[in-house]
């Protein structure tokens, strides 16, 4: 048994760890000609099931650390998305601001939201016809709803768009009317020679420095959100017809550019750690396996599924970058200390419920990115806060949900046929005709001496002076063969005895 159960331990552990550990080299389609200009396209898509997160972001800046490594001379992000994670967008604008190669946004759909954010971070923004680009205004999921996040957090939003803007050349007014509500941003100048302004600047110039307004962008209490043909006429972005007609118009072959998409390891990984649902129904499954397995002897189809499905959870955390060791020893503590609690101290007392405490932690914790330079996250802007309170919710639903799915469970089998031969159908009722046998010649018992036969531990029999042999309980310590006791009391059909010499 014991050999079985670190076989299946160790091939749960290859399975989650082994063929996921290391994302490798992106996967890429069509070869670069010799002499041609290296191009590569990176798509940045929803795939109609996500949104912007760390598996993407991680995959983004490794094939960008890969084209710069490589020399390519040009690489194009094919956009379609409707944002997603502020820092999972921060970690690939960085890389972007950082990169030495010319880069491209192609906005292929939309580019909504961390779309936007990341558009920007790019050298040339270019959109296909009908295609849709704004709306980044940082939001937070609240138990009321979706709410505009706090100062707090926009501060530093507002810090990176404006050294995107400064590094790119790009009007940070009128970028601000992608982000901030309360901002009206001005087009001023003239139609051959234009520039962007924001109300308030506007109006801190003197009445005789004051450009024309042309035209009000954005008004207050409006977020921008741009067709191709808006932004185009803005001097956001250049609107061609389609991605064959941009390589065309960049004298690029098609037979030249290399496309790198994710490979099956990080959509599988994407899949079961982006989707915190996933994480929801591993943890119910795995806590009911614990808790089965703990109730039931040996080892067996619970335990394996337990670790299995807690196996996944870490594992695609500490691939995510968001679990550490820590929170995996703080989860296995926790076991240990419930199962104490059941075997070792009896009762449900401070260690079971400390045990369930690291174990709740270690699952929030782990699902969660790093918040500062600190061991454990955690967080340091209302944002991040939320972001943590989200988890417990959907924590503290895995824990309420495995324990009314255990005991529903429970009570199914006991109920079931299978079980009804191992089971007592009735209740033993005094009515019913059940009555517990009781010591005959109780009173004759009472005060009596005798003499251990075999020992009590803490039962045992005692040959009395009268010749009589009973099945006795000691009080107290075990009591040696040979030693002699005296009868206390007569509990029902026990016989309560304590050692003459403690007397």
């Amino acid at each position: 048994m014991r050999s079985m159960f670190w076989s299946a331990f160790l091939s749960c552990i290859f399975v989650s760890f082994g063929w996921a550990w290391e994302p490798g080299a992106p996967e890429t389609v069509g070869v670069v000609q010799d002499g041609a200009e290296k191009v590569m396209v990176i798509p940045l898509s929803d795939n109609n099931r996500y949104m912007v997160d760390q598996v993407q972001a991680d995959f983004i800046v490794k094939a960008l650390d890969r084209a710069e490594e490589e020399n390519f001379d040009r690489v194009i992000l094919k956009i379609d998305t409707y944002g997603g994670v502020v820092m999972s967008a921060r970690d690939i604008t960085e890389r972007l601001l950082r990169l030495k190669v010319k880069s491209v946004a192609y906005v292929e759909t939309k580019a909504i939201s961390a779309g936007t954010f990341i558009a920007y971070a790019c050298d040339e923004i270019v959109m296909g016809e009908h295609t849709t680009l704004g709306d980044a205004q940082m939001i937070m999921q609240t138990a009321e709803g979706i709410e505009e996040a706090p100062e707090k957090a926009v501060t530093v939003f507002r810090a990176d768009w404006r050294k995107a803007c400064e590094m790119k050349n790009r009007s940070f007014a009128l970028a601000r009317g992608f982000f901030e509500v309360g901002v009206e941003v001005l087009k001023v100048g003239s139609e051959q020679n234009f520039t962007f302004m924001t109300r308030d600047d506007y109006e801190f110039l003197k009445e005789s420095e004051r450009p024309a307004i042309l035209k009000i962008v954005v008004r207050e209490g409006e977020l921008l959100t741009l067709f191709a043909k808006e932004a185009g006429e803005l001097g956001i972005a250049r609107v061609v017809k389609d991605f064959d007609a941009y390589l065309t118009a960049e004298s690029i072959d098609a037979a030249s550019v290399e496309q790198v998409d994710m490979d099956f390891k990080q959509e599988v990984l994407r899949f079961l750690g982006a989707n915190p649902w996933i994480f929801m129904l591993l943890t119910l499954i795995g806590l009911n396996g614990i808790y089965m397995e703990i109730k039931m002897p040996g080892f067996g189809v619970p335990g394996l599924t337990a670790i299995l499905c807690f196996t996944i959870v870490f594992g695609t955390r500490f691939i995510l970058g968001t679990a550490s060791g820590i929170e995996l020893a703080l989860f296995v503590v926790g076991i240990m200390m419930c199962v104490a609690e059941i075997f070792v101290v009896p009762g449900f007392g401070v260690t079971g419920i400390l045990g369930i405490v690291f174990m709740f932690g270690a699952l929030v914790f782990a699902s969660l990115p790093d918040f500062g330079d600190v061991p454990i996250p955690i967080p340091q802007t209302d944002f991040q806060w939320q972001w943590m309170g989200s988890m417990v919710r959907f924590t503290a639903g895995s824990f309420v949900l495995s324990f009314v799915a255990f005991f529903v469970l429970v009570t199914a089998v006991f109920k079931s046929p299978l079980a009804r031969p191992a089971v007592l159908s009735a209740e033993m009722t005094a009515e019913a005709g059940y009555v517990a046998e009781m010591v005959p010649d109780a009173d004759t018992l009472k005060g009596l001496h005798g003499t251990v036969m075999g020992g009590l531990r803490p039962a045992g029999k005692v040959e009395f002076e009268d010749g009589r042999r009973v099945d006795v309980v000691s009080e107290g310590p075990f009591v040696e063969d040979g030693e002699q006791v005296k009868v206390l009391r007569i509990e029902g059909n026990r016989i309560i005895v304590r050692p003459v010499k403690v007397v």
